[in-house]
């Protein structure tokens, strides 16, 4: 019986440029043959032997190159033939989890990608699972298939089933072969919820001690005697997918490796980097099997709210390091692609961890795939005169900016404090009031990076970078976005497969804790600008408040003394009454007010810009009885409201707020200013 491996049939793209091979079983010997459409003798022909244990046969075939033919592969055996129909461009593989799963179907225009692909030389094989209710009823092979487990079939660009395939497969397939005009073909092996010891091979995950050790601690190691009797965890207990679905493709060949996974790895620093290690082995592994280059994608932002939560931080820290390890691994960053998670088409459907707009994410993994660049990365920091000095790789024409967000510097005491930074060229400099002889420096490193957006002349983002790899512990300084204010909205991620949500969200707004007037709130270039027209009704009171109680974020109110900023009144005669606080219970408390080394109940607020200070850890109880902010306090603090009063139309502006343990503030008045008290209210003596 002459059979061939189920990846063979009609529709195929093979790898151009490299011998390939084809195989299959059969009783006897095999002729294969290669023929050009337009008929005629053999390109080539040969005879396999097949083997006696197994009855496989093996043929291998010299490279192509032509990608403007289409060919026929034939295999007879006896007076048995097989002929499929080929083509000859570059073929990639793509692994992953949800994100990579995740149809084209459920993503923003689905329908201009679709139709994209349509006009493409493009094909896919999409080795999805067979139906299941439940993932208990998954069961994986033991050990590593020679064919794979299923009849899948190869799809075009036209075909309309390409709605359930990998969004990303699709989209990056299009835009590459728009890119080269070479036909491209994605091979994709992904499901969501599967984990990285689902891709490794037994005996490599078995061969390293660490890992081997870290798989049994965590419950991820299924040795082969109980193999398929973990109820849940069969669906990706180790190297099943690698069995299934990897280990049938060896003997191909491919351009790449497109990887997109590790939120399943996300929940502390040691997961982070046993992932890395992993990877490592990994990455290994499939460049000797398969060749080409492996392009690792970074998992999208999401607050992860197990382990220590920095799980996100900490896998793409893994993803970007391993380019120092391997040549022909490449990391692409998406945190500067602003993502969505809502596709608004009317459907119900939505999950905060799968962002919709795919299609940035594969321009740019096409993009990496054909030039081979490298992102800017820091790679050398030195410090004088008090500031970091940071130089970069990878800068293409150079970065330009004046004011750089998403900077922290550190000193001996090891407590960061957000830094202002300028670029030039590939030299970035940072500096700190707070930090006299800075030692250590972040950049980016926290879960919404929408603020950290330095790019170079190209418009490549400079990856997240820290001087130490290590846990997050107290003192590391997770820039609030209140403090950036190069944009009026950030990233609010409440986690959760039935109840959870990922929007963007005024970062101020309008103050609320006193029901002030409504205001105007406008954010550009590094200072808030905020109108307002107060009346009676509303004492003459107006207030901003920033967000300080987002999901996935830190206020840091409770690990920093001071906050320190600058006001003006451009109109209007204003008095800043300070700021209040309002805790999870529902109690308001006030800040205290800096007036230089005093304390005051109010301050003018001048045309020109002055520094203003509240101190986080003292000021007054609800009740006006004087108190100090216990940390514990502080971090129940969920709104903070910075209250004005002005009897005419006011302009205020505020820039160049910053948390600190020093009061920066400048002395404005000897006294703090005072309502006047009116007779027909005073109580008798």
């Amino acid at each position: 019986m002459l059979s061939l491996a189920k990846i063979f049939t009609d529709g195929i793209i093979l790898q151009r440029g490299t011998p390939f091979r084809v195989w299959g079983w059969a009783d006897g010997d095999v002729r294969l043959s290669l023929f050009s459409e337009k008929g005629g003798e053999p390109v080539f022909r040969t005879v396999c032997k097949t083997a006696s244990e197994n009855k496989e046969f093996n043929g291998e075939f010299p490279a192509v190159t032509d990608t403007n033919s289409f060919y026929y592969i034939e295999a007879e055996c006896g007076e048995e033939k097989i002929r499929f129909k080929a083509r000859f461009g570059n073929v990639y593989l793509a692994a992953g989890q949800s994100n990579m799963s995740y149809s084209l179907g459920s993503v923003e225009k689905c329908d201009e990608i679709a139709a994209r692909a349509a006009k493409a030389e493009v094909a896919f094989l999409a080795l999805s699972e067979k139906p299941f209710t439940d993932v208990s009823e998954v069961t994986r092979p033991v050990f590593p298939l020679r064919d794979l487990a299923d009849d899948y079939r190869w799809l075009s660009g036209s075909s309309k089933e390409i709605y359930g395939v990998s969004a990303i497969a699709v989209a990056t397939a299009t835009v590459l072969y728009e890119k080269t005009g070479v036909p491209t073909a994605f091979i994709v092996a992904s499901m969501g919820g599967l984990c990285i010891e689902s891709f490794l091979p037994r005996e490599v995950a078995e061969a390293d001690c660490e890992v081997l050790e870290f798989t049994r601690e965590v419950g991820r190691y299924q040795p082969i005697e109980s193999y398929n009797t973990a109820g849940v965890r069969n669906y990706t207990q180790l190297s099943g997918v690698f069995n299934e679905k990897i280990a049938p493709l060896s003997g191909l060949s491919f351009e790449g490796i497109v990887w997109y996974l590790g939120e399943s790895s996300a929940w502390d620093y040691r997961f982070a980097r046993m992932f890395k290690k992993e990877l490592s082995l990994l990455v290994k592994t499939y460049r000797a099997m398969f060749g080409g280059t492996f392009a690792a994608v970074g998992i999208a932002c999401e607050y992860y709210p197990y382990g220590d939560a920095h799980g996100y931080e900490y896998i793409n820290e893994a993803l970007a390091s391993l380019e120092e390890e391997f040549a022909h691994y490449r990391f692409v960053p998406i945190h500067d692609i602003e993502p969505r998670w809502l596709k608004e088409d009317g459907d119900l459907y939505y999950h905060p961890i799968h962002p919709v707009n795919k299609l940035p994410l594969a321009e740019r993994v096409a993009d990496t795939l054909v030039s081979g660049r490298k992102y800017p990365r820091i790679t050398q920091v030195f410090y004088e005169k008090g500031k970091a000095v940071c130089s970069a790789e990878n800068v293409c024409g150079g970065f330009k900016q004046e004011s750089v967000y998403g900077f922290t510097l550190a000193g001996a005491d090891g407590k960061y404090y957000p830094a202002t930074a300028e670029a030039d060229g590939s030299r970035i400099v940072v500096s700190c009031a707070d930090v006299s002889e800075p030692c250590s420096l972040t950049y980016a490193f926290k879960l919404y990076q929408n603020g950290c957006v330095l790019h170079d002349a190209s418009g490549a983002p400079l990856l997240p970078y820290r001087t130490k790899s290590e846990a997050v512990r107290d003192g590391y300084c997770f820039t609030p976005a209140y403090l950036e204010l190069n944009g009026n909205q950030t990233y609010e991620n409440c986690f959760g497969s039935d109840v959870g949500t990922c929007r963007k969200v005024a970062v101020w707004q309008s103050g609320e804790i006193y029901r002030s007037a409504d205001v105007k709130i406008e954010v550009a270039n590094g200072t808030l600008c905020a109108e307002a027209q107060p009346d009676n009704a509303d004492y003459f009171m107006f207030g901003i408040s920033p967000a300080v109680c987002l999901s996935g974020h830190k206020s840091h109110l409770a690990d920093y003394r001071y906050l320190n900023f600058e006001l003006c009144a451009e109109k209007g005669e204003v008095t800043f009454l300070g700021a209040v606080a309002r805790s999870s219970s529902g109690d308001v408390y006030r800040f205290e007010l800096c007036n230089g080394a005093n304390s005051a109940q109010s301050l003018p607020v001048g045309k020109k810009f002055n520094r203003f200070a509240v101190n986080l850890s003292k000021g007054l109880r609800c009740d006006g009885a004087p108190l100090e902010f216990a940390k514990e306090l502080r971090k129940n603090f969920v709104q903070v409201e910075f209250l004005f009063r002005s009897k005419v139309r006011a302009i205020i502006k505020l820039r160049k707020i910053s948390l600190s343990d020093t009061n920066d503030s400048r002395k404005l008045a000897e006294t703090a200013a005072q309502i006047p008290s009116r007779a027909d209210t005073k109580l008798p003596d």
